[in-house]
């Protein structure tokens, strides 16, 4: 437990110190780089810690080295994945070296993401570790990619380089299928929490009663299998739904609406907060589909809140300073009850390096993961 403390304590206290507080000193950026590299080692030497990841093991097994690479369009994974095991392969056999090269790359793009598009690093890290960072890490292996490169390809979509915006999207689509989505989302740049926004939640409810014949019609025309499998997959427990849709629509939307119609302030990257919000709400008709779409969206979230925290947290005003310890706590027991839910925390606990290999057997993983 105490590996996953101190990174969590030290973003805390940092973004108290140099966020909050705005305390400036030689410290601020030797904190980060330390927990840049902790992250890596943390996440790269981990041993059987997150329940793909041992899929992922298994798969690992009979890669070939970059020597040996032939681009096959059968393959289950998509060839930026591939080449990643590749190059891992090309090194050792051993799993830990790619685990060591994939987080290395996440969190190299993670920290970039970060810098580029706020000045209140610490607070968005701490954010984004109760989001989703582990789940990114461990669980979602080449989505997480895909997700990040999206991030970064954020400035070629506001500044409209649709070559490059374009270009990064096929980057993306060479690590997870999924990311074919965002070739539509240039033309959804014009959402925004507004009457329109409340417009197309009631058209969404409407389309969900013939969700099912439209996404068999879909398959049909566009011959994709993987749809079929999981037009039946309507929920994964009522309670799990209905927690998914407080964090990725009730929230968001509540959110939004209070920081811009309530205190009326700027709504930091509001057109991708909106498109996360109705896809959170299109998936509680279908989790599996559009659960994984909002992956694409949760780090801008992430970072709206941890600039809007603390702007709020350096009010003179105490009532806004209330808004903000509120907003604080709210966040933490939604996003944090995730990890309680079905005991998905003994995905990741205790932990376990390559140094101190052991199988373990974790219940959550025992119960959910293998049933899928």
């Amino acid at each position: 437990m105490l590996l996953y403390i101190i990174p969590f304590v030290l973003t805390i206290l940092s973004s108290i110190k140099y966020d909050i507080n705005r305390k400036n000193d030689i410290w601020e950026k030797y904190g980060l780089l330390f927990l840049f590299v902790y992250l890596i080692l943390l996440i790269g030497l981990r041993y059987e810690v997150g329940g793909d990841t041992i899929n992922y093991m298994g798969d690992y097994d009979w890669r070939v080295p970059l020597s040996q690479y032939k681009l096959s369009f059968n393959d289950k994974f998509q060839p930026g994945y591939i080449i990643l095991c590749s190059l891992g392969k090309s090194i050792s056999p051993d799993f830990y070296v790619f685990q060591l090269i994939h987080s290395a790359l996440l969190n190299t793009l993670l920290f970039l993401f970060i810098k580029n598009n706020t000045k209140y690093v610490y607070t968005s890290l701490g954010i984004i570790f109760l989001t989703c960072y582990f789940y990114f890490s461990t669980e979602i292996l080449r989505e997480s990619i895909a997700v990040l490169i999206f991030s970064l390809n954020y400035k070629n979509l506001i500044n409209r380089r649709w070559l490059s915006y374009y270009t990064g999207v096929l980057l993306c689509f060479m690590f997870h299928l999924s990311a074919i989505f965002l070739v539509i989302i240039p033309f959804l740049r014009w959402i925004r929490f507004n009457a329109v926004f409340i417009f197309l939640v009631f058209i969404e409810l409407l389309l969900v009663l013939n969700f099912r014949n439209l996404l068999i019609n879909i398959s049909s025309i566009l011959s994709i299998d993987l749809i079929n499998s999981y037009i039946d997959e309507t929920s994964h427990g009522l309670l799990a739904d209905l927690m998914n849709l407080l964090r990725s629509f009730i929230i968001p939307t509540t959110f939004a609406l209070m920081i811009k119609k309530g205190l009326k302030r700027k709504m930091p990257f509001e057109n991708m907060i909106a498109i996360f919000s109705l896809i959170g709400l299109l998936g509680f008709f279908n989790p599996i589909i559009f659960g994984r779409l909002t992956n694409y969206f949760i780090l801008f979230f992430s970072l709206s809140i941890a600039t809007i925290i603390v702007d709020l947290l350096r009010s003179k005003r105490y009532i806004i300073r209330n808004y903000a310890t509120i907003i604080i706590i709210i966040i933490a027991i939604s996003y944090g009850s995730s990890y309680i839910m079905y005991k998905r925390y003994t995905l990741w606990y205790p932990y376990c390096s390559i140094f101190s290999a052991k199988h373990i057997e974790r219940e959550y993983l025992n119960k959910t993961l293998l049933n899928r």
